[in-house]
């Protein structure tokens, strides 16, 4: 198996950085899907144009400020990063699996046409109000499949599942999820994820045995004594939960029932 590890290979950013003509996506059943994929909703077809990109982030549109530690960090954070820049953090990878069933991908089923969800950590055990999202998508895929480098779902598992990685991408509010990500509905029981912000498409990343140096490793205590923080001063506000209620529906309600997708399995 040869898994890419981007960073080291000058070759691979000059082939991402040309993108090799991928507004149009061919799937593996042939069908073409474009960057809107099928989203009905202006939202939607945004939202789908960004997680489609395929050409990899320049040096200098890397925010320097990101890291894992900066996106886990309690709190609402609807405008707390900039969607057109790129990120590079590292984490340690506690799940690795196939993305669910999207219009960014024109609903594809085949588990080569999905994104692949890897969920970020600061250690093994922490919950999923505790991960990061960062995903591969189906047009990176290809890129690295031309260059004899193998993302499958199945290849990245293998490879990355209990390892420290760092990766390199861009960064996205995926918005559907508000109700479902910690930080930006405080307390819900059916949250799966501690923030809607991602590394998405993940454009690059490097495998470590170890955490790197410069990575906070913390337990999972810790950040959950914050967690429950904020949630006590949400619930004391009556005022913030009403706006924030108000305003997540408002922002789910900007995309058609058919543009939203159920967390991957």
């Amino acid at each position: 198996m040869r898994l890419l590890r981007c960073g080291l290979v000058a070759l691979c950013f000059a082939f991402l950085s040309q993108g090799n003509g991928q507004e149009t996506f061919k799937l593996s059943d042939g069908r073409e899907c474009g960057l809107e994929g099928t989203a009905k909703s202006e939202a939607g077809k945004a939202i789908d144009r960004l997680k489609n990109r395929f050409v990899a982030p320049t040096t200098d549109q890397i925010d320097s400020d990101v890291s894992l530690a900066a996106i886990l960090a309690p709190g609402d954070d609807l405008d707390r990063f900039d969607q057109n820049k790129g990120a590079k953090i590292s984490g340690f990878v506690i799940d690795v699996k196939v993305g669910g069933v999207e219009t960014c991908n024109c609903k594809a089923k085949d588990p080569i046409d999905r994104d692949t969800h890897i969920e970020l950590g600061f250690a093994i055990d922490a919950p999923k109000t505790q991960r990061v999202i960062v995903e591969v998508t189906p047009r990176i895929r290809a890129q690295m499949k031309e260059m004899d480098k193998d993302w499958t779902t199945d290849a990245l598992r293998k490879a990355l599942k209990g390892k420290w990685v760092e990766v390199t991408g861009w960064l996205l509010f995926d918005t559907p999820h508000v109700n479902e990500a910690e930080n930006t509905h405080p307390g819900n029981p059916k949250n799966w994820r501690a923030t809607c912000w991602e590394i998405h498409p993940v454009t690059g990343m490097e495998i470590f045995d170890q955490a790197p140096e410069d990575a906070v490793v913390l337990h999972p205590q810790l950040p959950a004594t914050f967690h429950r923080i904020h949630r006590k001063h949400f619930e004391r506000d009556s005022v913030k939960r009403a706006n924030t209620h108000t305003r997540n529906q408002t922002l789910q309600g900007s995309f058609d029932k058919e543009d939203l997708d159920e967390p991957p399995k």
